[in-house]
């Protein structure tokens, strides 16, 4: 499960890189802000935090 977060923070951060090129700022704070919750997740998940 957490590798499938991580794989979720992967498309987010292909979501940043996208909007960016597009010059998209909602798109990219929202792609940060789903990024950001994908990882924690994957912390989660793991164990490593709370």
């Amino acid at each position: 499960m957490t590798y499938l977060f991580l794989f979720f923070a992967f498309g987010a951060l292909a979501g940043i890189l996208h909007n960016s090129l597009r010059r998209n700022g909602h798109g990219m704070a929202y792609s940060a802000v789903m990024l950001v919750i994908w990882i924690v997740a994957a912390l989660w998940w793991s164990g490593r935090v709370g």
